[in-house]
């Protein structure tokens, strides 16, 4: 007979965690699935009875919602600009000059030659794909002038003589007298 040996705790856990996975599938696969399954098929009704009476109340909510929207927008334009009135006839009472009355038809004016200006701009902005508006769509440069007119001739030195002034290393004030006498040296 041979030694028996003893399992270690990682052994046994194995042996306990693979049982308890067993009884979970068999639970998930016999009770909890069906379960679920069955939930559903009863909520699904209820859900979609719900959504609907939801969609009915939001629309009938818009509806009598819109003229009180209206009323209100109607009402709050009409304070701003009463409170705004107000504070330019209380700002010109303490700095003590009249209020300055806008003329209507300048204002109007302005707003349709400002509209104009957007529309323009926006026209512009857009452009039309029909039409290139006279543009050119390809560009062809002048071809450039050639290079035998654009270089002026070169001129040839006179020769020096031998009695010039100026074929004497010394006497011409730009030449170097060191490497120029450095040549001449046989």
């Amino acid at each position: 007979m041979g030694l028996r040996k003893k399992k270690t705790m990682l052994e046994q856990a194995e042996g306990y965690v693979e049982a308890a996975i067993d009884q979970a599938r068999d639970f998930v696969q016999d009770t909890a699935k069906p379960a679920l399954a069955d939930a559903k098929e009863k909520a699904a009704p209820v859900v979609a009875a719900g959504t609907a009476t939801l969609a009915a109340k939001a629309t009938d909510a818009k509806v009598l919602a819109a003229p009180v929207v209206a009323a209100g927008a109607a009402t709050l334009a009409e304070k701003a600009t009463d409170a705004k009135s107000f504070a330019e006839t209380k700002a010109a009472e303490l700095s003590g000059s009249k209020p300055k009355k806008r003329s209507k038809i300048k204002t109007l004016l302005m707003l349709g030659a400002i509209g104009g200006a957007v529309a323009v701009v926006a026209k512009k902005l857009q452009g039309s794909s029909g039409d290139n508006g006279g543009w050119q769509s390809s560009y062809d440069p002048a071809p450039p002038p050639s290079p035998a007119s654009s270089v002026p001739p070169v001129e040839t030195a006179p020769e020096k003589t031998q009695g010039d002034p100026l074929s004497d290393p010394l006497s011409d004030p730009l030449s170097d007298p060191l490497t120029d006498s450095d040549a001449k040296k046989p």
